[in-house]
């Protein structure tokens, strides 16, 4: 859903929420003790780029290897493209998937088997690049594409999970509710992404990025390329523990261990870019959408947070999901800005999925 105000010089809006694109200043909502649905201090962990830097410099504060256990290593490009060559060149059975700085909806995305794939003497690595035009929306999800300005490359997971034989990935949410004192909350609902082709970590060329990319809008695009393609819907998280494991009792102890690690992922996350969010003005909230693959041995390896998750409901798991997390997440966001945290403030609607406190700068919680 969306929401576009015609904004009055004298009289500015109260409240704005906008879309992926910024269209109304706030500075004049904020001003007059107003909210804004977008977190200043967030916005550059929310590219690729931006992400990044900020697991780096997240370990080196933290005096430990990067990258941490659970994030792929990676390199800026064309920055470090010098670095990543010697590292690949030494590594020859990794293969790494180029993302775009500013990528969504799997536009830009390159997998990369070899050094020449980026780079070589016949077509270095400057000339494969331009900057995304217009078109690049609608042109063939298969098509050869062009590394952008600004990117990373990292390292991929080929040790996965799998769903009946195809990759899966997770969308969990997490709410900036409060800047000042700092208030993150994690929501307890969660959706699987699948992807429409078997994965084969032996078929790993552009042909094949419909076994590797798991966003739905990219997905969808399957039919313009494959005949009698089926779209596999997002199911809810507790579904798809049933169907990696018959038994209820191991599906259970599954989802156990998710959460546990998405709990402590995310607490790494958010410290990550914290003092950026604190630096941010009091009145700004967001919402962002934190992905995850599985690994086989069941450890989770966290992708990047996206700054607008998708609030399309185009099946029955979202339509279990996002109207009453977007309910339950403006009454949150009201009463932390003013409206006091009565009992039962964490589920306003008494819905079946809620939020949890991850960090409470107010009750020390963190």
């Amino acid at each position: 859903w969306t929401c576009s105000v015609a904004q009055q010089a004298e009289i500015p809006p109260i409240f704005i929420w906008e879309g992926s694109r910024r269209s109304i200043d706030p500075a004049p909502t904020l001003s007059r003790g107003g909210l804004v649905n977008r977190v200043s201090g967030a916005f550059s962990v929310t590219t690729k780029v931006g992400m990044l830097k900020a697991v780096h410099s997240f370990t080196l504060r933290k005096g430990t290897a990067f990258p941490p256990p659970w994030y792929s290593l990676a390199y800026e490009l064309p920055a470090d493209l010098e670095s990543w060559r010697q590292h690949a060149q030494q590594h020859p059975q990794k293969r790494w998937i180029y993302k775009p700085n500013g990528g969504a909806r799997g536009i830009g995305l390159i997998l990369v088997s070899s050094v020449s794939d980026v780079d070589s003497a016949e077509r270095p690595f400057q000339d494969r690049c331009r900057a995304p035009r217009a078109e690049d929306m609608h042109s063939s999800p298969l098509e050869e594409r062009y590394f952008a300005p600004s990117g990373i490359i990292q390292e991929y997971v080929q040790d996965l999970q799998l769903l009946r034989g195809h990759k899966f990935a997770v969308r969990t949410y997490v709410l900036i509710a409060r800047v000042k004192p700092l208030l993150v909350l994690l929501h307890g609902a969660a959706y699987a992404k699948v992807c429409g082709q078997a994965f084969d970590a032996a078929c790993f060329s552009q042909a094949d990025l419909f076994r590797h990319v798991t966003n739905q809008e990219f997905q969808k695009k399957g039919s313009e390329v494959h005949e009698d393609w089926k779209v596999w819907p997002v199911m809810l998280l507790r579904d798809l523990a049933q169907q990696l494991h018959n038994d209820q009792g191991q599906a259970t102890l599954w989802l156990s261990s998710f959460w546990k690690q998405v709990r402590e992922i995310c607490l790494q996350v958010i410290d990550s870019f914290s003092e950026s969010i604190r630096e941010s003005q009091p009145g700004m909230f967001e919402i962002l959408g934190l992905d995850f693959v599985c690994k086989a041995d069941g450890s989770l390896i966290f992708l990047e947070a996206n700054r607008d998750p998708s609030w399309v409901i185009d099946g029955g798991a979202k339509k279990a999901i996002i109207p009453a997390l977007v309910s339950d997440m403006l009454s949150i966001v009201l009463r932390c800005h003013g409206g006091g945290e009565s009992s039962g403030w964490l589920n306003p609607g008494g819905h079946e999925f809620q939020f949890e406190i991850l960090v409470d700068e107010a009750k020390e919680i963190q």
